[in-house]
């Protein structure tokens, strides 16, 4: 079994770029002599940017454990392709899990900012009905005030009414003696 080479990575991404999709580019590849193993490995080379060629070549049995017998061969590469592709799953993995505590994260952060801003809009709440029943206090007050105020007003309105009648009397009479005079 002979493995892909990097000139069937290349083919691979030359026929993607025309269009064709993966299965597609299986068959056409599998026209030209090449195993569905050594297609299957060249796409998923393609697909990966991250693992090198020469990674892919590990996988697929490089001088390690490579077996000359056809049977093992495709057993082997079947192994190696899994997991090669246990391996991508794996980082992608990660990387998934790295983004979803990104947003856990972020989701703590929004929540403790709106727990913040609940308490502050309690916090205000307080404060504006502490200053509603100053300004309550300061308006009985001035209200208790103004009663006395009008009372008083009263009060001297009264004494005045006794007070000018006799006043202008006296006056009367101050006016008649010194016009006798």
């Amino acid at each position: 079994m002979v493995l892909p080479a990097q000139n069937l990575v290349s083919e691979v991404l030359a026929l993607r770029s025309q269009g064709l999709t993966d299965n597609l580019i299986m068959e056409e590849l599998k026209s030209q002599g090449y195993t569905p193993p050594q297609v299957s490995l060249a796409i998923a080379q393609a697909d990966s940017p991250s693992p090198s060629f020469q990674d892919a070549a590990q996988y697929a049995g490089s001088a390690s454990g490579y077996s000359s017998s056809g049977a093992a061969d495709e057993g082997n590469i079947y192994e190696r392709l899994e997991e090669f592709t246990e391996n991508m799953i794996d980082q992608k993995w990660d990387e998934l899990i790295a983004e979803v505590k990104k947003i856990v994260s972020w989701k703590e952060k929004m929540e403790s900012q709106q727990q913040q801003l609940q308490n502050d809009v309690t916090k205000l709440k307080e404060d504006f009905r502490v200053l509603h029943q100053g300004v309550l206090g300061q308006l009985e007050e001035y209200d208790t005030r103004m009663r006395d105020v009008g009372t008083e007003l009263k009060a001297v309105g009264k004494v005045f009414k006794d007070v000018i009648p006799e006043f202008v009397q006296n006056v009367k009479e101050l006016k008649g003696l010194t016009l006798k005079k």
